[in-house]
């Protein structure tokens, strides 16, 4: 409890000056940005340093005092009030610590705000992707407890796509680094855990985020329609087209006037919606995406589109969009702002049960919102003088996220659960789904102190868990009734009871990933499960069953179009999406499209208990709980049988062609830097030895407008620097240009991957020559990636090889390799800290280890 020896406490931690606990600092730290009923913590904290938050962290644990992170609480689901404990305010942690441009990554404390941050790297032509319209005030650690998006994450992502690493302090005061400024270290993805939990599961106080190069040009539009649905209608049709805009934002006649009454931006105020719309890219055929916009917008029946002409044109139309909900104080006191996401198809649908509802209980509604995602934020108007109009509110908020669960999509798109949204969760979630997500919260917080009482909904007066009961609306396809889900259910339960081990299969190409497992299993085969599940070409999406191999993906995805941006290093036509999801298998490409985790939406697993979870769903942005999507992308298995996954998938590129130069090594590497982080958006930059020089290949797909100038610009930059152009080619959009170079590297008997930072990939590659020469290589620079292979590899070299990829700030792992090594030897390397977390969350959710027991990093 807090008294008066826990402040004392306190004050010797941090100073007695940065220690707050009379009422009326209480009082100011009893809210956030929410309409979440208020409460007073006990006494604020203000950490300087890392050092202090563990110390703070761990006194509070020892005194068993519930502790709420916050940074300058801009949330708006009530995520960081507190409830008589203590508020651990990160505004002191407000420096930027590191810019890397020449490895796209910066490193800052968590009380930096979104704006900061882009002013901090705008000089070296960089920019920082989420763009949450609260960015001045919003903190870089906000970002990551919400998992922020903004107008931009239509093209970028979210939050989670960008963030590299962290420092964090568990619960009991423990400082762990986890993963890096490096690409996908191996085990579970904590980070992508880390990310949108809102405090729950740890508290960062330093993010390694990824920083991007600024694109040449942008073009801005204003859209203006006289019916909400030809809007929709032209969101759709847009992203159909191939063309991916920087922005789709809409905003109803009522937002438009709010904005107009305050501080004019030029809005039509006989509109019912405007889509202000950006492309972005270079030069070479921008105005052409631009004219094809308009195009489409004048055939889905817009009015009028109207292009900034100038900077100052472009700032003013986002002013108004940016400052929309500020703008509802023209026509009343107070609102509730309402997060949820549906799929774009199903917007008007939508948008015609949000003004149902705000008829029904006497609420007006405002729009506004990123149509690109389906991610609605309908502003419900109340005055707080008048209780009764808040509670309407609540009860119409509650039933606009009931219409989105009945659509098909979830409750919170940006916005986060926090208390607000908590019951809303059974909506979405099953009991089991919900049991798990707490299994997961107990495992790296088992007191439940970091922000307990939110996200997860409490189990009924008197029980431990939820019943395992079904979500209250939203169903989803396939599951327990696809091919071979039963039996393997079956398999899974017997397998607990005799305390037996399994381990999981497709095609059986990868069996020998990870470390070796001396404990016999039974082989639990997937390849019964080969359905396409759901498709839906208009919004983007796939469900496929585990067993359905990615070429026959491809091909079924290509039937409209489509395709999945994935093409995992060393697949051949039999590997099959469940091992895509297993090992998070992706190839050079995923520097410009993501990896699996960026792509996955949703799926389903069997657990240790043999019953079917849920994780996500298939809207593009999902932030309703943690997300155990990333938490089994890349486990091996180890937490259960993936059975079927959701996929975002693309437009097929109108073209693929690659440029190839030759030249001395340190000519391609310098080449194949610049390339990589300049704005000519390059799809893959990778070398290859050749004869007695290295080749330097460049790969770009797009459009047919685009493409020929980037292949240009990027023979300039390798003449330029002496290397010796051999032309360009075009090359199979599934295959892409590096599929013969990882089948050599795979003949191998060993194989290594090793992740570092592009500033580091050609000294790490020479260093690593000097231990033991490498029979296949590829450097794969713009990930900063080597993929090597060996004739053999003693214990010896590997532990160099294992050092001095962490003096490179990177990690490294044994892809195959020999029997006798893989009994010897931990594949993934020397012990690191964060793989303790991963421990305790394979034991809380595999406890009895029957999944593939022994082949994780650690050996566990």
């Amino acid at each position: 409890m807090i008294n008066e020896s826990f402040i004392r406490s306190m004050e010797e931690i941090v100073g007695k000056e940065y220690v707050k606990h009379s009422k009326a600092d209480m009082e100011l730290y009893s809210y956030d940005a929410s309409v979440v009923p208020t409460d007073m913590p006990g006494v604020v904290v203000f950490p300087g340093t890392t050092e202090e938050v563990a110390r703070v962290l761990r006194e509070a644990h020892r005194a068993g005092v519930p502790s709420v992170s916050r940074g300058f609480a801009t949330n708006l689901s009530g995520g960081t009030i507190s409830h008589s404990g203590v508020v651990v305010a990160l505004s002191r942690l407000n420096e930027i610590l590191e810019i890397h441009p020449e490895s796209r990554y910066a490193v800052v404390h968590t009380g930096v705000t979104n704006l900061e941050l882009q002013e901090a790297v705008a000089p070296f032509g960089m920019f920082f992707a989420p763009d949450p319209a609260s960015q001045k005030v919003s903190t870089i650690g906000g970002n990551v407890g919400e998992n922020s998006g903004g107008p931009r994450c239509l093209k970028y992502g979210v939050t989670s796509n960008h963030i590299l690493g962290m420092k964090m302090v568990t619960a009991d005061g423990e400082i762990v680094d986890v993963a890096g400024p490096a690409f996908d270290p191996p085990g579970y993805d904590l980070r992508g855990l880390m990310v949108g939990s809102e405090g729950c599961l740890g508290v960062a106080t330093e993010i390694i985020v990824r920083i991007t190069p600024k694109t040449e040009s942008v073009i801005t539009m204003l859209a203006i329609y006289d019916e909400i649905p030809h809007a929709a209608r032209s969101v759709s049709e847009i992203i159909r087209a191939g063309i991916v805009p920087l922005t789709l934002e809409m905003m109803d006649n009522t937002i438009i006037k709010a904005v107009e009454m305050g501080a004019p931006c030029g809005y039509p105020q006989d509109a019912a919606a405007v889509l202000i719309i950006e492309v972005e890219g270079m030069n070479a055929g921008l105005q052409e995406q631009a004219e094809k916009i308009e195009e489409i917008c004048m055939a889905t029946q817009c009015r009028e589109v109207r292009t900034a002409k100038n900077q100052a044109e472009r700032d003013l139309l986002w002013k108004g969009r940016r400052g929309a909900f500020g703008a509802i104080c023209n026509l009343s006191p107070n609102y509730l702002v309402n997060d949820g996401c549906v799929l774009r198809s199903r917007l008007p649908e939508a948008l015609e049960g949000v003004r149902e509802i705000s008829e029904k209980y006497g609420r007006p509604v405002g729009n506004v919102f990123h149509a690109g995602d389906g991610n609605l934020h309908p502003l419900l108007m109340f005055d707080s003088r008048h209780p009764e109009e808040l509670e309407q509110a609540h009860k119409a908020g509650w039933g606009i996220m009931e219409v989105c669960a009945e659509l098909g999509g979830t409750i919170s798109g940006e916005h986060g659960v926090g208390h607000e949204k908590q019951e809303a969760m059974h909506m979405i979630f099953s009991g089991n789904d919900l049991n798990t997500q707490q299994d997961v919260k107990l495992a790296l917080d088992p007191d439940n102190l970091l922000n307990p009482g939110k996200v997860i909904p409490l189990p009924p007066e008197g029980q431990r868990r939820l019943p395992p009961s079904e979500p209250t609306i939203l169903r989803r396809p396939g599951g327990a009734a696809a091919a071979g889900v039963k039996e393997a259910m079956g398999i899974i339960k017997k397998a607990r009871s005799e305390k037996k081990a399994v381990r999981f299969a497709g095609n059986g190409t990868f069996n020998g990933i990870g470390n070796y497992s001396e404990t016999p299993a039974q082989i639990v085969d997937s390849l019964q499960m080969s359905e396409i599940i759901e498709y839906d070409n208009d919004n983007q999406f796939i469900t496929a069953g585990a067993g359905v191999t990615l070429a026959a993906l491809q091909v079924k995805l290509g039937e409209k179009n489509q395709w999945l941006p994935i093409r995992p290093s060393y697949f051949t036509t039999d590997s099959t999406t469940g091992s895509i999801v297993a090992m998070a298998a992706v190839g050079p490409e995923r520097v410009s499209y993501g990896g699996p985790r960026d792509m996955l939406l949703g799926l389903q697993y069997i657990d240790s208990t043999g019953s079917m979870v849920s994780a996500g769903g298939k809207v593009m942005k999902n932030v309703a709980g943690y997300d155990m999507t990333r938490l089994l992308n890349g486990s091996l298995g180890t937490l259960g049988l993936i059975t079927e996954a959701t996929w975002k998938v693309a437009t097929r590129p109108e073209t693929c062609r690659m440029v190839a130069a030759v030249g001395s090594h340190e000519k391609c590497y310098a080449a194949a830097t610049k390339i990589a982080n300049s704005n000519l958006l390059a799809v893959s930059v990778t070398m290859v030895p050749e004869a007695d020089n290295w080749k330097l290949v460049v790969g770009f797909e797009g459009l047919q407008i685009v493409v020929p100038s980037q292949i240009k610009r990027c023979a300039e930059v390798m003449q330029s620097i002496g290397l010796a152009v051999s032309g360009d080619s075009e090359y199979p959009l599934e295959e892409g240009c590096h599929t013969g170079a990882f089948e050599k590297i795979w003949q191998s008997p060993f194989v290594l991957q090793a992740d570092v930072i592009i500033a580091r990939v050609l000294e790490c590659y020479l260093d690593l020559e000097r231990i033991v020469r490498p029979d296949q290589v590829l450097l794969d620079v713009a990930c900063a990636r080597i993929h090597a292979g060996f004739v053999d590899l003693t214990a010896e070299q590997w532990k160099k090889i294992d050092s001095l990829v962490k003096r490179c700030q990177g990690h490294v792992v044994v892809l195959k390799a020999s029997e006798a090594f893989r009994k010897s030897n931990d594949v993934f390397g020397s012990t690191r800290p964060e793989w303790k977390l991963s421990h305790a969350i394979k034991g809380v959710l595999d406890p009895d280890r029957i999944f593939a027991p022994g082949i994780l990093p650690g050996r566990v």
